[in-house]
């Protein structure tokens, strides 16, 4: 039996708008968990764009 480690990265988002900040940032923390070893990213966008900052 094959186990995947899928990391979700939306309470990054999350966090970010919360405190109004760049940081965390969810590109950051996915290229992270990736480099960790990851077999997956997961982020759900919201139709409202909520937690979504401009670059």
């Amino acid at each position: 039996m094959t186990i995947f480690l899928g990391v979700n990265i939306d309470h990054v988002a999350t966090l970010r708008q919360a405190r109004g900040t760049r940081y965390p940032d969810p590109i950051q923390a996915a290229i992270e968990a990736e480099q960790a070893g990851a077999d997956g990213i997961t982020l759900h966008l919201r139709e409202d764009r909520r937690h979504i900052q401009e670059r």
